[in-house]
């Protein structure tokens, strides 16, 4: 019983650190090709062995593009992360944090956001020709998950729970923070999009007698 325990813990923190990773990589590389630069040196995610857990990280990968398509849209957004590039150093991700948990509370909308917020940042730092500052934010933001958003997200039952709360997520949720003002914007958008997820999670544990 202790060996499964530890196991389900272990998945959760591996969970969050590929999908993490991979937000970051994907925004990086995409500007260091645009600029024809050198992308910085990223530590790679421990690979995932569970089938399912991997397409779940999969799935809230795609949650997080959707949410960015219509982040990248919004000019306020926008304005934040080059503010944030202006400080240009650890002290970028720490602001980050305070914007999107202004008030102190943590959700799945919330978490969703930051990673992508934080896939941004690095991108801009890249575009700015700082890209030894996407190291220390990478190892921030993956410290800063570790130390607090993973003990809530093991209290609320792992990642696989994430599905079916962004399905009805509203970013009316984000109320008392910078974020607020997307609510209107897109946040009946993440809720389809959650629901299309939730129903693509629900087919992949039942899958089709062949």
């Amino acid at each position: 019983m202790f060996v499964t325990y530890v196991s389900l813990r272990s998945t959760d923190d591996q969970i969050g650190e590929a999908l993490l990773i991979g937000v970051v990589r994907d925004e990086v590389m995409s500007v260091a090709a645009e600029i024809h630069a050198p992308p910085p040196a990223l530590p790679k995610a421990r690979p995932i062995s569970n089938s399912q857990d991997q397409k779940l990280v999969e799935q809230l990968a795609e949650t997080i593009k959707v949410i960015g398509d219509r982040l990248d849209q919004d000019k306020a957004f926008n304005d934040m992360i080059d503010g944030l590039v202006k400080v240009a150093d650890k002290r970028s991700f720490w602001e980050l944090v305070e914007k999107v948990f202004t008030d102190g509370q943590i959700n799945w909308g919330r978490i969703i956001v930051l990673f992508y917020s934080v896939g941004k940042l690095s991108a801009k730092m890249v575009l700015a020709r700082l890209p030894t500052i996407v190291s220390d934010i990478l190892t921030l933001s993956l410290d800063y998950f570790r130390r607090t958003l993973l003990e809530w997200i093991r209290k609320m039952g792992g990642w696989m729970h994430s599905i079916p709360a962004l399905a009805c997520f509203s970013f009316e949720q984000f109320s008392g923070s910078l974020l607020s003002k997307y609510s209107s914007y897109f946040g009946a958008a993440l809720a389809f999009t959650g629901g299309l997820l939730l129903g693509g999670f629900i087919v992949s544990k039942f899958p089709r007698n062949s």
